[in-house]
């Protein structure tokens, strides 16, 4: 009988905790802040560091990546870099054009939508496109000499991640 009693304040105690730790928490989306980077968005769970194994140290310092991975081979990337890695001297709307056609070539890709984006007022582009066993949607900004992005990846004809829309325009520049 006490250990019955002993397990059932357990639980209690254990869902008391979760509660109050989730207290305010609503849906468990919360906000992320990368102040070094200059920005925050919101998520379902915190984005991780994702490392790029082929790129160079010299890239490795100028540019960062975080994921949030939604299973079955979806997810959601924040990126970071350096303008000056795609385009140099020219116009944001034609450093965005060229980011955004280097990508589709990279792939390869066929483009499927385009249209342009400002976040606080600096320029963006949006744009989704298929390739032969995957098919993707990103959004970049150019911010000073910085481009930010975030983009959601899925695989065939399933589904971008349903929190796609959410997180896209969750993205917000801090001061």
């Amino acid at each position: 009988m006490k250990k019955h009693w002993m397990a059932s304040l357990v639980v209690l105690l254990g869902g008391c905790l979760l509660a109050a730790c989730d207290k305010g928490a609503g849906d468990g989306w919360k906000e992320y802040k990368y102040r070094d980077d200059g920005f925050a968005i919101s998520a379902p769970s915190m984005p991780v560091p994702r490392i790029d194994s082929s790129a160079t140290a010299a890239e490795r310092q100028t540019s960062r990546a975080w994921g949030v991975d939604f299973g079955n081979r979806t997810e959601i990337l924040i990126t970071t870099g350096l303008v000056s890695d795609f385009a140099e001297n020219v116009p944001a709307e034609e450093a965005l054009q060229r980011m955004k056609n280097m990508t589709l070539q990279g792939v390869p890709a066929k483009l499927v939508s385009e249209r342009q984006v400002s976040l606080a007022d600096n320029p963006g582009i949006e744009f989704e496109f298929q390739a032969e066993r995957w098919h993707s949607r990103q959004r970049v900004y150019i911010v000073k000499d910085k481009l930010l992005g975030v983009s959601s990846t899925a695989r065939g004809s399933d589904p971008l991640p349903p929190a796609t829309d959410r997180m896209f325009d969750s993205l917000r520049l801090l001061k």
